[in-house]
């Protein structure tokens, strides 16, 4: 390895958190914890603005978000048609309806990956039990349901990942032959 290739811990560190959500822990519990760090995408920047992740829009009289950790674009109601009006589904068909959702002007979209869903996971702050981007819904909404990841078990492929957002569980068995909830993805920003 040659000079140019060698990388201090602080340039390491800020590279493999690069576009990845903070977990939302600013208490630190143990030196080196992850409150300790507060590592994540916004990590160095110093204008309080830039902090903000969730960029609340209206576009077509539908309500999304913007994370600016991922790039990504989520609908911004549960009950809009970008989470299928609430409605579960099987697996195959929440594949189907999202690849041929048009929504908020954009026709894009697709069932989010487990990275993808998972990073909306919030464990810390006043209501550890809703994803950040829909604490301005009502914890009942959605928190008690499993919803559909777009990754399949591979030691079980009749089985696929899913997320529940109250329990802040991710799970590898959901019976792709059962009905759970989704909620539609897109590259936005």
């Amino acid at each position: 390895m040659n000079e140019s290739e060698i990388i201090t811990p602080t340039a390491f560190r800020n590279i493999i958190t690069r576009n990845l959500p903070k977990t939302s822990q600013r208490v630190s519990y143990a030196a080196e914890d992850d409150g300790d760090y507060e590592a994540g995408w916004w990590r160095g920047k110093t204008n309080e603005q830039n902090r903000k992740r969730f960029i609340a829009k209206t576009i077509l009289g539908d309500r999304i978000l913007l994370d600016r950790a991922t790039g990504l674009m989520w609908p911004g109601s549960y009950l809009s048609d970008g989470c299928n009006g609430g409605v579960s589904d099987l697996w195959t068909d929440a594949l189907f309806w999202a690849m041929a959702l048009s929504f908020a002007g954009f026709s894009d979209w697709r069932l989010p990956n487990l990275n993808e869903l998972a990073s909306l996971l919030n464990h810390d702050g006043p209501q550890p039990y809703v994803p950040v981007s829909f604490r301005d819904f009502p914890p009942e909404d959605f928190t008690i349901y499993w919803f559909w990841t777009s990754t399949t078990n591979h030691r079980n492929t009749t089985q696929a990942f899913g997320v529940h957002f109250g329990a802040l569980m991710i799970r590898e068995g959901l019976g792709k032959a059962n009905l759970y909830k989704m909620m539609a993805v897109r590259k936005g920003v």
